[in-house]
């Protein structure tokens, strides 16, 4: 098994498949252990709900950005943070207006990239009870959706204005994907998506912080 010359901890997967799994292999090999949290996210996800909305999405930091707060990962955890919040506060007003609100865990995977031209951003995946939340929504930040929601957080993490985000966050095309606990290939094919935030390549080794990172629930 090789290892990461960068982070000997960390063993590289080369085979196009993962415990049965396809995954990408395009950009490099993957790091193990980061499939492995990955795909226990997910199957933690589907053993508590029957369907699944896999989110796909990325941040972006400013170029101006204070150097200082890239020492950790301070500010996704910020993002994730504020997310929670604003589904907690939403399914508190609508169910205190008397309508069904389905419960929902907030999971993800996110990993930390730095681009050719130095640019740090992030990749993520967020997981959600599908009967909660099965789309990201329009892209209209006056929305009561997830488009809104996580545009909301990352300004709140990056402590701008709203109008400051242009540019910063990515939803990338086919961002959703609807996991059903019966049906496998629903499975693969969101696994398939999500294992790309576990290659080696592009990431910043050996500056005393983690690349990658899932929730803990």
């Amino acid at each position: 098994m090789k290892r990461n010359p960068f982070n000997t901890n960390n063993r590289l997967h080369y085979d196009p498949f993962y415990q049965d799994h396809e995954v990408q292999i395009n950009h490099g090999p993957l790091i193990e252990e980061n499939l492995s949290r990955t795909l226990n996210c997910f199957n933690k996800a589907l053993e508590k709900y029957p369907r699944v909305c896999a989110m796909r999405f990325d941040l972006h930091i400013p170029d101006n950005y204070f150097s200082a707060v890239l020492n950790d990962n301070d500010l996704v955890n910020k993002f994730f943070s504020s997310l929670r919040s604003q589904i907690q506060c939403s399914q508190h007003r609508s169910r205190k207006l008397g309508n069904r609100v389905h419960e929902t865990d907030v999971r993800y995977t996110w990993v930390r990239e730095v681009s050719s031209t130095g640019r740090v951003h992030y990749h993520l995946t967020l997981l959600l009870n599908h009967d909660a939340y099965a789309h990201i929504g329009d892209f209209n930040l006056e929305s009561n959706n997830m488009y809104s929601r996580i545009h909301k957080a990352w300004a709140r993490a990056l402590g701008v204005l709203m109008d400051d985000l242009v540019g910063l966050i990515h939803i990338p095309q086919n961002p959703t994907y609807l996991i059903r606990r019966d049906d496998p290939q629903s499975f693969d094919e969101a696994f398939f998506r999500s294992s790309y935030l576990c290659k080696m390549a592009t990431k910043e080794f050996g500056q005393g912080f983690h690349t990658f990172g899932c929730s803990r629930i």
